[in-house]
């Protein structure tokens, strides 16, 4: 019977979810190579596979079928057996999704078009190559988001009050550009959206799983499931023989009156795992731990709880007080132990702190270290003090195209011909290394 279980957000994710399957179904080589394995994206994929190197070091293994989710191809399911006749899917005849750059221009010329037509007899100004460009990228983002969760324009007229007809309609016909226009444009190009698409081959997964069940088991690990597309995978997986969901992080110490308000809190981190627990009909106390040694629970972890109480939705800070009584008790137990507030002057000073500690992880044998941060100039700064001590860091958001050298040398030159080759840019250009024929 399929069951749905959580990893503790205190455990390494991937090497305890290698762990799991190895104790499931790793005593024979065959079960686990029928296995699928669902993952997020492709370098969640990846990560997992390395740990299964580092799970069993040595160990011939035939690895499970390890699957991204969010990048389901028609040709991979044809390739796993899994493609079955239905609803035209099934002949490989699904129209493929529009590229980016693409996408954009064609955008960008569908928002010229309207602002020449809206110019004539008014007076207004046509917008600039680069606002057309945000616009064309705007649309397209808010196109991906209603395709997303399913929905259609139909009652977009209805959504704004009367007494805001007049700017809204002026909104309105702006949106015609994606409303009305940009499905003919799209269907004459024989493209289709690419999160209708996306929706697309959940269905067909779906469907093929319904007609075929998978030999072997199948687990979608990591996934929250707020894409619906991805829900529907995951309500496919309950139904099958040997199915599982895993899910990362579920807060089950966090009381049930704070639970209850994390459902209308978009801003909770426990939002989106909320919703799918609701649509899977499971009670988040119903939801078992992936391995299954009490020692390793959630519920002894005094550092998760603690910040479970930090992140209370803000409608539960009422009750914080009786939470907090527990925070000696924390405290004492070693909730705060290993964590330590630094105040930097700068942000040099600070990716110079944060390069120390990080470089300090080296000198202990097996031990690691990571960084956590949204922002990426400081990130930047952190590689670059490493890159000083000769230390090459994976960076998982990886390098912008305008950061890397061939990038560099573009917005160079750029801004050479934008100042009609003055001096100072002139000599920054000429001084980088692909201008000098040692780039690449």
């Amino acid at each position: 019977m399929a069951k749905i279980y959580t990893i503790p957000p205190h455990q390494a994710f991937a090497d305890q979810l290698v762990a799991g399957i190895l104790a499931r179904w790793g005593d024979d080589p065959l079960a686990l190579s029928r296995a699928t394995i669902m993952l997020p994206t492709r370098r969640a994929c990846r990560t997992v596979q390395d740990a299964f190197l580092r799970t069993a070091p040595g160990q011939a293994l035939i690895l499970p079928a390890l699957t991204p989710i969010g990048d389901l191809d028609e040709d991979e399911l044809l390739i796993s057996g899994d493609m079955v006749e239905r609803d035209g899917i099934g002949d490989l005849t699904l129209p493929p999704a529009m590229p980016e750059l693409m996408r954009q221009l064609r955008l960008t010329r569908l928002i010229w078009q309207w602002s020449e037509s809206q110019a004539e007899g008014s007076g207004q100004d046509k917008p600039s190559e680069d606002q057309a460009l945000a616009l064309a990228a705007a649309l397209a983002r808010f196109l991906d988001q209603v395709e997303t969760e399913g929905l259609d324009f139909a009652r977009l007229a209805d959504l704004v009050p009367q007494e805001h007809a007049a700017h809204w309609q002026h909104t309105l016909s702006f949106l015609e550009i994606i409303t009305r226009h940009w499905p003919e444009i799209e269907a004459e190009a024989g493209f289709i959206g690419k999160a209708r698409r996306r929706q697309l081959l959940a269905e067909h997964q779906v469907a093929a799983w319904q007609e075929t069940p998978p030999r072997g088991p199948v687990v979608i690990a990591g996934s929250t499931g707020s894409i619906p597309a991805t829900a529907l995978l995951m309500k496919a997986v309950l139904d099958l023989p040997d199915g599982a969901i895993i899910l990362p992080g579920l807060d089950q110490s966090m009381p049930d009156d704070a639970w209850s308000e994390v459902t209308s809190d978009p801003t909770q981190p426990q939002f989106g795992m909320s919703q799918l627990l609701t649509a899977l009909e499971t009670d988040r106390r119903q939801v078992g731990p992936w391995q299954d040694e009490p020692a390793v629970g959630h519920e002894n972890d005094r550092r998760t709880r603690l910040l479970s109480l930090a992140l209370w939705p803000a409608a539960a800070t009422a009750k914080w007080p009786e939470g907090i009584q527990s925070l000696p008790a924390l405290a004492e137990a070693g909730a705060l132990a290993g964590m330590t507030r630094i105040d930097c002057t700068g942000v040099g000073e600070e990716a110079l702190v944060i390069a120390l500690h990080l470089r300090q992880a080296l000198e202990e044998p097996g031990r690691t270290a990571a960084l956590v941060t949204p922002d990426r100039n400081l990130a930047r700064r952190v590689a670059a003090e490493l890159a000083r001590w000769g230390l090459a860091v994976d960076d998982s958001a990886g390098t912008p195209l305008a950061q890397s050298p061939p990038g560099t040398f573009l917005r160079l030159l750029a801004e050479a011909v934008a100042s009609r080759w003055a001096p100072v840019p002139l000599l920054a250009l000429l001084k980088h290394p692909v201008a000098q024929g040692e780039g690449s």
